[in-house]
């Protein structure tokens, strides 16, 4: 299957299924959804698979696992909205128990912009202090990580941030990263030819890339947090 871009009346129909909030309304124009926004996105995912398994072996490239669904789960949120107007694709490792986070790429697009990054979203609080002793330490891993966001000029680094820092003394160029509930790197574009088209994708690859010694760093942080807990456990 090969990847020529994105429909621009898939995403308009996504924005119309949200507007009409209604069951009977997706059902209808479910197989459109499917051939202009589930079919691109499988596409995508198969042209990205060799690059992303160069970055990590062991991501788990199984399409209908790895896009969003368009139907929302509201039983958890006051936001009771049925559907989503925008979607998005996740390259990660298998899940070690049902919720299990863990680091991840990805791509999206919305009726903003379409985007692509890296983070670790919900990290374990116990883990992202980890990162932080790893920060604090100047560990290689981070400091290749850090190069790497410091050489690249896409990408924001963002993340929840604690009202007053951590660390205050540490020094002034780690405050961003040591300050955050979680971590992650995005960028977002507005040139929708580009995504249409399917241009934006070699770019893209280069970018993720770019940043695989982010992905590392957030690999290792879970790692050795498990590490740890295993060797409790003993």
């Amino acid at each position: 299957m090969e990847f020529t871009g994105f429909h621009p009346e898939g995403l308009d129909l996504l924005i119309e299924n949200r507007l009409h909030n209604s069951k009977e309304f997706y059902e209808d124009h479910k197989p459109r959804i499917k051939a202009l926004v589930n079919e691109p996105f499988y596409a995508l995912i198969e042209s990205m698979a060799p690059v992303m398994r160069e970055i990590d072996p062991l991501f788990v490239i199984e399409p209908k696992r790895m896009l969003s669904r368009v139907r929302r789960d509201t039983r958890y949120t006051k936001d009771k909205t049925l559907y989503r107007d925008h979607a998005w694709i996740t390259f990660a490792r298998a899940k070690q128990g049902r919720f299990a986070e863990r680091p991840a790429y990805y791509f999206e697009i919305t009726p903003e912009y379409f985007g692509y990054g890296c983070g670790y979203y919900q990290a374990p609080p116990n883990e992202m202090q980890l990162a932080r002793e790893l920060m604090l330490a100047e560990d290689k891993l981070f400091l290749d990580a850090y190069r790497a966001v410091q050489q690249q000029t896409r990408f924001t680094l963002y993340g929840d941030s604690y009202k007053r820092p951590k660390y205050p003394d540490a020094p002034e160029k780690y405050q961003a990263w040591i300050n955050r509930k979680n971590l992650g790197l995005s960028y977002e574009c507005q040139d929708f030819a580009a995504l249409f088209n399917g241009s934006f994708v070699r770019p893209m690859l280069a970018d993720l890339k770019g940043i695989a010694p982010f992905y590392r760093f957030l690999c290792a942080i879970k790692e050795r947090s498990q590490a740890a807990e295993t060797e409790a456990l003993r």
